[in-house]
Order: structure tokens, then C-alpha cells, then sequence
């Protein structure tokens, strides 16, 4: 018999079989007790088909007689077999389901750390993921950069110097530089910090340095760069600080070329992250000084 049959079955229970051994011996006694008692009733007395008449001994040494007690014993021992076999059985059944829990239960464990190594997995390819697509971003952007700087036709503008003064009514830091005119705008201004998402004060912002752009170098070529501080990043869609960068300066360009109506081909970008600092990064304030978005406007047209 197989241990394992009996596991969808109603449990085995061997102590039925003890009941009916004790019904057997009762049995027994009883006839025991029933020959006693013929020896002083008068009116039982073993006949040849069953007691005697009145006054005769009863015929306990009959051979029918001693082939009943045999058959009983018989059945007797057959039960007692059986039941030291059933409960061998249910012994054996019980260690089988002992372990098959066991190795339920291990098999459990075993999926429970591979549902975390998994998850560990998955979260180690999302951050594998931002990290490739800023460092894409960032050579899309340099690359861009250098195109436009290399396919364009520039021409110098020698005949007249660049004049920064419609720059500084905007009233932001302006910087003559090596023949070239940088407008500098905090990017707190425009930007949620740590973020490249433009906030509802930026639309007014970029608006009017647009307009000053448009009016006053319509033919320059002009960059826009992102700067950030050395604070790291924690969370958030970006990892690194020319991650941050880059988006912050193509938000800015997507503004001036869908909203103003400026021409790409006049506009590149470049992320710079925290590689020129104009602060010490030592305070709150020196850091907000080194987060900036700045508008480059070189003397070569396009």
C-alpha cells in the first residue's frame, strides 16, 4: 500500500478494530460463562445438536465447539496483525506529510528570496536606465552643440562690438566675456530644485529674455547652459549633476524655439553641471549662486 494514498482519505483509525477484539472476548466470556452455569441449570443440558438434556454435563471438548474458539482466536490474531499494520502505516503516512511540509515550507523561503533578489534586480536596472539616459542626454546635447557650431555658416561680427546694455534692463547679472555676453538667471527662479519641470513664475521669466534676445541679437548664435551645484542628488529622476543640467537647459531651449518662436538654428545648449562653480559651495546661499541657467550670446551670426 502506498503511505502517501491515504492522504486524501478519511485519517485510519486502528482503535475500531480494538473495539471489535474486546467484542470478541466478551464473546468468549460469555460462552465461558454459559457453560459455568449449565452445570447447575437443571433445564440446559447439552443435546446432540446443542446442550445436553436436563441432569447431562455439558459437551465443552465437542469438536464443533473447539473449531468456534479456534476461528475466534484466528480472527482474533488477524485483527491484531491489521492493526499493527494500519498503525505502521499511519506512522509512515504521517512522516511523509512531516516532510512534505518541510519542503513546502523551504520551497517557500526559496521563492520569497528570489521575489527579492528579483525586485532588487529590477530596481538596479531603473537606476542603470536614468544614469544611461542622462549620460545619452548629455552627449545628444555636446554633440548638437558642436554640430551646429561646425554646420553653421559663421560669419564674424567685427564691425561692432556686442553691447550688453539691453541685457542688464532685465535686471539680472550680466558679464562681458572675452568678446562674448553672458546673462545669468538663478535657476530657483525657474525651476523646482533638483528638477527640470518649469515652474508657473518661468513662463514670464523666459518670456521677456526672449523678447529682449529677439530684439537685440536676432542674428547671434546664442547657448544656453546649465550649471548646478555640488550637492548630491537623492532620488528624484536624475543621478547626476549634468543629468540635471542638460534637462534644465532643453526645457529652456523647447520654451524659447515652441513659445517665442525663436529659431533653432540660432540656439544650442550645453550641461555643465557643477564644473564651473561661481561660488564656493560652502553655504546655502554660494550653492543657490552656482544653480543657474546661463544665456551666452557669441558675436558669430548664423
Amino acid at each position: 500500500m502506498d503511505p502517501g494514498s491515504n492522504l486524501n482519505h478519511t485519517p485510519i483509525r486502528p482503535h475500531s478494530d480494538l473495539r471489535l477484539r474486546a467484542w470478541l472476548a466478551i464473546c468468549l466470556v460469555a460462552i465461558a460463562v454459559s457453560v459455568g452455569c449449565n452445570r447447575s441449570n437443571p433445564y440446559l443440558t447439552a443435546m446432540p445438536g446443542g446442550f445436553s438434556a436436563p441432569g447431562a454435563p455439558p459437551n465443552i471438548a465437542s469438536p464443533q465447539f473447539t473449531a468456534q474458539i479456534t476461528e475466534l482466536e484466528r480472527r482474533a490474531k488477524l485483527l491484531d496483525d491489521n492493526n499493527r499494520q494500519l498503525t505502521t502505516q499511519l506512522a509512515q503516512s504521517q512522516q511523509q506529510m512531516q516532510l512534505f511540509k518541510e519542503r513546502s515550507e523551504l520551497m517557500q523561503r526559496q521563492l520569497q528570496d528570489v521575489g527579492n533578489q528579483l525586485t532588487q534586480s529590477r530596481m538596479a536596472n531603473v537606476q542603470s536606465s536614468q544614469q544611461l539616459r542622462g549620460l545619452a542626454d548629455q552627449v545628444q546635447s555636446v554633440q548638437a552643440s558642436q554640430q551646429r557650431r561646425g554646420g553653421a555658416k559663421l560669419t564674424a561680427n567685427t564691425s561692432n562690438r556686442l553691447a550688453s546694455e539691453p541685457l542688464r534692463d532685465l535686471g539680472y547679472s550680466v558679464e562681458d566675456d572675452g568678446g562674448v555676453i553672458r546673462l545669468r538667471l538663478p535657476s530657483d527662479q525657474l525651476f523646482q530644485q533638483g528638477t527640470a519641470q518649469l515652474s508657473a513664475s518661468a513662463s514670464s521669466i523666459l518670456d521677456r529674455v526672449a523678447e529682449s534676445l529677439k530684439r537685440n541679437y536676432p542674428r547671434q548664435r546664442i547657448a544656453i547652459e546649465g550649471h548646478t551645484d555640488n550637492a548630491p542628488l537623492y532620488g528624484g529622476t536624475y543621478s547626476t549633476s549634468h543629468q540635471l543640467a542638460a534637462a534644465q537647459s532643453n526645457a529652456v531651449l523647447e520654451h524659447f524655439t515652441r513659445r517665442n518662436q525663436m529659431p533653432s538654428a540660432q540656439l544650442f545648449t550645453l550641461a555643465h553641471g557643477d564644473n564651473y562653480p561661481v561660488g564656493d559651495n560652502q553655504s546655502p546661499a554660494s550653492r543657490a549662486t552656482n544653480r543657474r541657467v546661463e544665456f551666452v550670446v557669441y558675436p558669430e551670426t548664423f
